[in-house]
């Protein structure tokens, strides 16, 4: 064989070899992190993780991880009994005992089927990015609701209601009809501490509730 072949083939071979180990690598390291997030987080269910290939290296050897992802399908609300899917993004994860995060990022979203059986109203269904309910006697009616928060409080406002195809701004409401509405779908949140509710929203998916915060323990993230 031509030496110039060789020497390409040897290196082309090496280069594959460290690549399978890097890899080797990344997917224990990966795999350990999502049983560390198991132990700590017991009612978490379906839990993946991601880092940059790039960062694998110094999360091998140093005592802290940069940054990375995390994707839990099933997180339960013990004090509701509600399941939830997690997005999570770290940066600055200690490896120390308890595992610290400096930077925290979690969208938590409620499926769509769990939030209108859930829901305190009749004939709830979500449009774009609103609910949709039946209002008025008969529930002949339909009120227009968005999600709010306060606080660590979520609850719905009334932003129109139509009767009979003609349509009622909520200004034209009075304060007693709001008041029912955010009362009867008020819920309190138990925040881990260190995190703080940021925005709300509905989509298809269901109802997205996103908190950030820093310095957050993990064991935090499995509240009572």
């Amino acid at each position: 064989m031509n030496p110039r072949r060789w020497k390409l083939l040897t290196v082309a071979v090496a280069v594959l070899a460290l690549l399978g180990g890097f890899a080797g690598a990344k997917s224990f390291v990966l795999s350990q992190i999502a049983a560390r997030v198991k132990q700590e987080i017991p009612n978490a269910s379906g839990v993946s993780v991601s880092i940059p290939l790039w960062e694998i290296p110094a999360a091998l050897a140093s005592e802290s991880i940069k940054s990375m992802e995390i994707k839990i399908k099933q997180y339960l609300f013990k004090r509701s009994n509600m399941n939830a899917e997690l997005e999570i993004s770290a940066s600055r994860i200690s490896k120390s005992q308890p595992p610290q995060v400096g930077s925290l990022h979690v969208t938590a979203t409620i499926p769509t089927a769990t939030l209108l059986q859930s829901a305190n109203f009749n004939d709830a269904q979500i449009v774009g990015n609103t609910l949709q309910v039946a209002a008025g006697a008969g529930g002949a009616g339909r009120a227009t609701l968005v999600p709010k928060f306060s606080s660590n409080q979520i609850y719905f406002e009334i932003v129109s209601v139509s009767f009979l195809g003609n349509e009622i701004p909520a200004s034209s409401l009075t304060d007693e009809i709001q008041d029912e509405i955010r009362n009867r779908s008020k819920r309190s949140l138990n925040l881990p501490k260190g995190l703080q509710l940021r925005s709300v929203a509905l989509s298809e998916r269901g109802l997205s509730v996103e908190m950030q915060g820093r310095d957050v323990q993990v064991k935090e993230l499995a509240p009572s």
